[in-house]
């Protein structure tokens, strides 16, 4: 800019500054001097330049100014003016009382939500540090147990204590995994948790390995589980652990849900926009919109005949969902009373890797019963590497 346009510009700046403070100034002194007070000198400046609106339009005619014709410009400028300036007064000051109410509340709410923050921090950390109090002696009690279990040092003598010691052993076990899920959830809700041990792994591995811990259960309840899609040839970059926790949530939930001669199925699929939508759908007996709600809260139980016949905490989904953002994706639920429900996980494209096809080969005969697991070979480093950076 040329230094006589900032030159200029600067002395605009300022002009307008110097009219605002005069405009400020004044509106403040009419509020303070009172209504009645404000009005009266709002006419009477209206009646005084209308005045002289008229004297100087008489005097540039070479007209004699009269005084009968001022009398009645006044009245009428009053008229006119009066009604007007009430107005705008009463809209000023309702629109300032607004303004101030709502300060107020935006002060309360800021105190509010403070408030609420630092009341959910201290309830996230008092859950970390009792999980981790827990945590220790119960894993001594497991380990004990385990011991008298197997019987190390010795025969127990009464086989009745054996049948103790194990309910003793699953009752540690059931604890230790309700405690861990408390301590993951604390985790990521205080915002302590990461993704430093994320990595590429085979998404077909882990869908196979879940469905493999969850199928027993499944066979006691009576319920069919089944693969969806083709997952074999893609690799995930995300933390494998969560991944089949979060699996493992799903499935067990929609064995829980599903009656005796139900169905569930895993499946994976590309989504439009590259990324992975992985599904686990079941034939129970769904839920209503305000039961999901209920679903996706920490410590929220659907209550139905289902649920009394299971043990739970309610917080298989939370966990879930609370991984699933923490990798960047979502988790959708989708159900109806009756007609089952559907999760389903969608992983963001940065996170979905395809492999290079696995060229065919003949099994031997050691291996024909095994499915051969998918092999990874010629891997894009480019890709991958732009992959990491992208998550």
């Amino acid at each position: 800019m040329p230094p006589q346009h900032a030159q200029t510009a600067s002395v605009g700046r300022a002009r307008r500054t110097r009219v605002g403070g005069m405009l400020r100034w004044l509106t403040r002194w009419l509020g303070h001097i009172g209504l009645p007070a404000a009005t009266a000198v709002l006419v009477a400046t209206a009646v005084l330049l209308a005045e002289l609106a008229h004297f100087a339009i008489t005097a540039a005619r070479g007209a004699a100014f009269g005084l009968n014709f001022a009398l009645e410009i006044a009245a009428v400028t009053v008229a006119v003016s009066l009604p007007l300036v009430l107005y705008a007064q009463i809209v000023i000051r309702r629109h300032a009382e607004a303004r101030r109410a709502l300060k107020r509340v935006t002060e309360r709410l800021a105190i509010a939500v403070n408030a609420a923050e630092q009341a959910n921090q201290t309830q996230t950390q008092f859950l970390a540090n009792m999980s981790h109090e827990l945590r220790t002696p119960l894993n001594a009690i497991i380990g004990f147990a385990d011991l008298i279990q197997a019987e190390t040092l010795g025969p127990v003598g009464q086989p009745r204590y054996l049948d103790y010691v194990k309910d003793i052993a699953q009752s540690g076990h059931h604890l230790l995994r309700i405690i861990n899920d408390i301590l993951d959830l604390s985790k990521i809700e205080a915002g302590h948790s990461d993704l430093r041990d994320e990595d590429e792994f085979n998404l077909a591995a882990v869908i196979d390995a879940s469905l493999r811990m969850i199928r027993p259960l499944a066979d006691r309840q009576g319920v069919a589980l089944e693969v969806g899609g083709d997952p074999r040839g893609l690799r995930l970059l995300a933390v494998e652990r969560m991944i089949c926790q979060i699996l493992l949530n799903l499935l067990s939930n929609a064995v829980k849900f599903t009656p005796k001669g139900g169905r569930i199925s895993l499946g994976a699929a590309r989504g439009a926009d590259g990324g992975l939508i992985v599904a686990v759908t079941d034939t129970g007996l769904g839920m209503t919109p305000d039961e999901i709600n209920v679903a996706l809260k920490p410590f929220g139980q659907v209550a139905n005949a289902m649920s009394r016949k299971h043990a739970g905490t309610g917080l298989g989904l939370p966990l879930a969902k609370a991984m699933m953002e923490l990798h960047g994706g979502s988790l959708v639920i989708g159900s109806a009373p009756g007609k089952g429900t559907t999760v389903s996980l969608g992983f963001p494209p940065a996170r979905v890797i395809r492999a290079v096809p696995e060229q065919p080969r003949v099994a031997s005969a050691a291996n024909a019963e095994a499915p051969a697991a998918p092999r990874i070979e010629g891997v894009n480093e480019a890709r991958r590497s732009g992959a990491t950076r992208a998550a």
